[in-house]
């Protein structure tokens, strides 16, 4: 359905989230911890990432959105201040064929201007390549 979307720029990722968060709930147990939460959390981020530009998503407000969509589905609270939401952002984006130009202008529209962000999702990025 992600690649479906692609064709049409005014399509949400909102379903791709949904997809990405219900595969993994699928395959886990009820007696999971809020480590294991995090944890899938993560793996959520960076394959959401991965496909929202591999679609070729650009608008960081939905980007954002789709993060926050999947923080709320795994009851995962202040996503936005923790380090390795940003280091799985950046794996995603270390799957991709981005530039450098590219990965740059996403990091910087993500962070919105904060260097930390931008510094661990530059982690994130070289951790995949």
């Amino acid at each position: 359905m992600v690649f479906a979307c692609a064709a049409s720029l005014a399509c949400s990722f909102s379903y791709s989230s949904e997809s990405f968060s219900d595969s993994s709930k699928s395959s886990s147990s009820s007696s999971d911890s809020s480590g294991s939460d995090n944890a899938r959390f993560r793996d959520d981020v960076t394959q959401y990432t991965e496909a929202y530009v591999e679609a070729g998503g650009r608008q960081e407000e939905s980007f954002l959105a789709g993060l926050g969509d999947l923080a709320r589905k795994r009851g995962i609270s202040d996503w936005e201040s923790e380090p390795s939401t940003w280091e799985a952002i950046g794996r995603g984006l270390g799957r991709t064929d981005v530039t450098d130009a590219q990965r740059t202008a996403y990091e910087a529209a993500w962070a919105g201007g904060d260097q930390e962000k931008q510094s661990a999702m530059a982690r994130g990025f070289a951790k995949a390549r």
